[in-house]
């Protein structure tokens, strides 16, 4: 293969949405992102400026390009900025595609299931956007606050297009044409980023989209929550615990709310188009 040949071969760099505030994950970073770096041509970052500092050394050691938000952590309101940051800041890496995923996430899938990860990378360059959901194991390992809301805004997005994907795990795989025209025409500032993505994808001629099932996508939360789990006695009692709490299934059903509500106001084109 000559070098005019290599140059026109696709190549996938991750590209990472980082909030860690506390020094949790680090040990599982330390362990797993020599992995991570070497299965991708490059690796992006960009963190919430309150992320750690032992997780920003380990980045950093690691070769990956490092950007720090300049604004303060916001919430699930405010998270289509952070998705189109990160997208972004993965273009600076030159790459044909990206993989955008969260942080922990990417962490726990090449912890657990690097071959699969490994097909998904491969798979990519096939797509102008691949939404990765979850296969139906894997979504049963979401703690029922999760399992239970989240369908509610799949369901909708099915509605709205006749799609059964699943929207919400955080993770997909972009062309450079494709990140770039998000670039130009997204505005959505909630968490219902989620649904505008394909959404404004679906409607424009020229652009392959798609959805795939992923084991990887599995509920990782638990990998940070070992000290926690232990004293608990076993993971079912801090699960239960987690689950029994009011407010989580109230901030869920909120981020349901707001994907569902994208799809809507998204999806009109779709339906009416």
């Amino acid at each position: 293969m000559d070098a005019s040949s290599m140059a026109t071969q696709p190549t996938v760099a991750l590209a990472v949405t980082v909030h860690e505030p506390d020094e949790r994950l680090a040990s599982l970073a330390a362990v797993q992102l020599p992995a991570l770096v070497s299965r991708y041509a490059a690796l992006t970052a960009f963190c919430s400026g309150s992320t750690h500092p032992a997780l920003l050394g380990l980045l950093h050691d690691h070769g990956v390009s490092v950007y720090v938000d300049d604004k303060a952590a916001t919430g699930i309101e405010q998270i289509g900025e952070v998705r189109r940051k990160t997208l972004h800041a993965g273009l600076h890496a030159g790459t044909s595609h990206l993989h955008l995923c969260d942080f922990d996430r990417a962490l726990h899938w090449v912890a657990r299931y690097p071959h699969e990860l490994e097909t998904v990378i491969a798979g990519i360059p096939g797509y102008d956007l691949l939404v990765l959901g979850r296969t139906a194991r894997a979504w049963v390992t979401h703690p029922p606050y999760q399992a239970e809301t989240e369908l509610l805004f799949n369901k909708v997005f099915c509605l709205v297009t006749g799609n059964p994907w699943d929207v919400g795990a955080g993770s997909r795989g972009l062309s450079r044409r494709a990140a770039e025209t998000l670039l130009q025409i997204s505005r959505e500032e909630t968490v219902g980023i989620d649904a505008e993505w394909p959404l404004l994808l679906l409607q424009r001629d020229g652009f392959r989209v798609d959805h795939r099932l992923c084991e990887g996508l599995e509920f990782e939360t638990a990998d940070r929550f070992g000290p926690e789990i232990e004293a608990a006695g076993s993971y079912e009692a801090w699960e239960a615990r987690m689950s029994s709490d009011p407010a989580r299934w109230a901030f869920r059903l909120k981020v349901a709310l707001l994907i569902a509500e994208a799809a809507v106001r998204y999806g009109r084109a779709v339906r009416h188009g």
